[in-house]
């Protein structure tokens, strides 16, 4: 074992693992479920599988946690259905990705500069790291994954009303990881947010706030302010868009497609073998979005130690988490 994972104490409750959904087309993700009662208690319990008998779960319960489909049950045999990564597979998981994202990071990084250098040829250049990670990494790239069914399918059923795709449990959390939140308004427009945990109630916010849409496409409409009472940038003071504007095709989305080709061909190829060792499933789809997750935030913090990428904005000013998309299709 990991001498580092031998010395991390994993709490006996999933509700505080860190937990991730890939299920862009949720109604509900299973946070909520996990989080509620001793669910999280049960979950971790029957990771390897138990008795019913042996969990302290109600039929209410149980009833709850098979519609989410985070248990299954053979009989009197209950056993939690998604990947449970404590820390003899996180340590070591993320060691081998430290080193396997090594190359990647020099594949990658003339792309990352060229557009570094397109950034700052429309005055934006505070959008790198949300074109960096969020576009190409955290988006991009899945666009690529799914179009090799590499990953799994999403779209709601009638046998999963609540969400598709996958959901795991990890521990110890990663320290300063990002997602993306895709907001549609009308007339064929997203909103992305490049969030942390520390920016996340700030976009959610400010996407929220009456009016919102309306001012992005409003190119006379220079900053708004949030229901909140924090203001957003939405012009620089040359009257140019201070939110990058990408579009299938154009100039910032073959950049990011280039960033996205070398990482979605290792997720792809049996050089990723090593990574799959560690995560707890026999679906590989699912340990591929597991291993692209940790993968996407490994090469993020390599570029940005390099020099190669900025940190995410952070503070009054997050106008650099944003960007806008259009005749994109998820």
């Amino acid at each position: 074992m990991d001498h580092a994972a031998a010395e991390i104490s994993d709490p006996e409750d999933l509700a505080l693992w860190a937990l991730h959904c890939y299920c862009p087309n949720a109604k509900r993700t299973p946070h909520d479920v996990v989080a509620d009662g001793n669910n999280g208690r049960v979950l971790y319990a029957a990771r390897h599988g138990a008795p019913r008998d042996r969990l302290d779960v109600s039929d209410a319960q149980l009833s709850q946690l098979l519609e989410f489909r985070l248990l299954e049950h053979d009989g009197e045999w209950v056993r939690t259905t998604f990947p449970v990564l404590g820390s003899r597979e996180t340590v070591p998981l993320r060691a081998a990705l430290r080193r396997l994202a090594i190359p990647l990071v020099d594949a990658v990084e003339k792309s990352v500069h060229d557009i570094a250098v397109e950034l700052q040829r429309r005055g934006i250049g505070h959008s790198l790291y949300a074109m960096v990670f969020g576009y190409a990494l955290d988006l991009v790239l899945w666009r690529q994954l799914r179009a090799e069914d590499a990953v799994p399918d999403t779209a709601l059923t009638t046998e999963r009303p609540w969400w598709n795709g996958a959901f795991w449990a990890i521990h110890p959390p990663r320290t300063g990881s990002s997602g993306t939140n895709f907001y549609r308004f009308a007339g064929d427009l997203t909103l992305v947010t490049v969030w942390s945990d520390e920016t996340l109630s700030r976009l959610d916010t400010f996407a929220a706030t009456p009016g919102t849409a309306e001012a992005l496409r409003d190119h006379r409409v220079s900053s708004v302010t949030d229901s909140e009472g924090h203001g957003w940038r939405l012009q620089l003071d040359d009257g140019r868009s201070a939110i990058p504007l990408v579009g299938v095709g154009d100039v910032l989305d073959e950049l990011a497609t280039a960033v996205a080709a070398p990482v979605s061909a290792f997720l792809m190829s049996r050089a990723s073998e090593e990574a799959h060792r560690y995560v707890p499933t026999d679906d590989r789809a699912v340990a591929t979005v597991v291993i692209s997750h940790e993968l996407i935030w490994e090469i993020t913090e390599q570029l940005i130690a390099r020099g190669a990428c900025t940190r995410a904005p952070h503070g009054d000013d997050l106008t650099g988490l944003l960007f806008l998309m259009e005749g994109w299709n998820s």
